[in-house]
């Protein structure tokens, strides 16, 4: 996975993936702050412990802070070093991951954060994670993430929205399974995807196994993948 590809993936948010089974039902809500983040690197660690001290070349580094979620409305800024959600030290992108998500929706997380030269004291509140963003967290199990596209105008009347591929991990069951990059989902599990709603329930209601359809360029008629995660 490339640098963008696996920051983009981690914008901050996490749940336990369920089954659902029977109908289809609504991906839980998640917790979210929306940041992008990514581990401390070498050279910010050496920059972080020549003027914090030994100690301070871990936590994770803010890549991005996104518009109108609750990080920006918190006043966490690009480049901040988190190492502390409460009372809890940060070592790495996993555990802060996992300190949100235990946060209830409209709950409060404190961070400590290094910023600058300064440590600096940031509550934010926890919001609920918007839909595209649960698409991916739902599909990044089996290492692939897709996005909406809006197909162009024909004969005047607009034509429905697809979800196509944007990313396969090479290392992925989807690159196993041979999914690729920019194929459209026709069909998930029997289910017909139209939009991030449907692809996201149709995801999350998976035991392990996803049977797609997808339309691929150049070739004349879908195409079946079935993609597992090897148990």
């Amino acid at each position: 996975m490339t640098r963008s590809s696996a920051v983009w993936l981690l914008i901050l948010a996490c749940s336990v993936l369920v089954y659902g089974g029977g109908q289809a039902a609504a991906p839980p809500e998640m917790g979210w702050l929306g940041i992008s983040i990514g581990e401390v690197n070498e050279e910010l660690a050496d920059r972080l412990a020549s003027v914090f001290g030994p100690a301070a070349g871990t936590g994770v580094h803010v890549v991005d802070v996104l518009k109108d979620g609750p990080a920006e409305a918190a006043r966490l800024q690009r480049g901040d070093v988190i190492v502390r959600a409460d009372a809890q030290p940060i070592w790495d992108v996993r555990q802060l991951q996992r300190v949100v998500r235990a946060q209830p929706v409209n709950g409060h997380v404190v961070l400590t954060v290094l910023r600058g030269e300064s440590r600096v004291t940031v509550p934010v509140a926890v919001g609920p994670m918007p839909l595209a963003a649960r698409a991916q967290i739902a599909a990044e199990r089996f290492g692939f993430a897709v996005r909406q596209v809006e197909d162009p105008a024909t004969g005047g009347a607009p034509t429905p929205a697809r979800i196509v591929v944007a990313f396969v991990d090479p290392n992925s069951p989807a690159a196993r399974a041979g999914l690729q990059p920019l194929d459209a989902l026709v069909r998930v599990n029997d289910r017909a995807v139209r939009d991030l709603d449907g692809f996201a329930r149709a995801v999350w209601d998976a035991q392990g196994t996803l049977a797609l359809v997808v339309e691929r360029r150049n070739e004349s008629a879908p195409i079946p993948v079935t993609v597992e995660i090897p148990r």
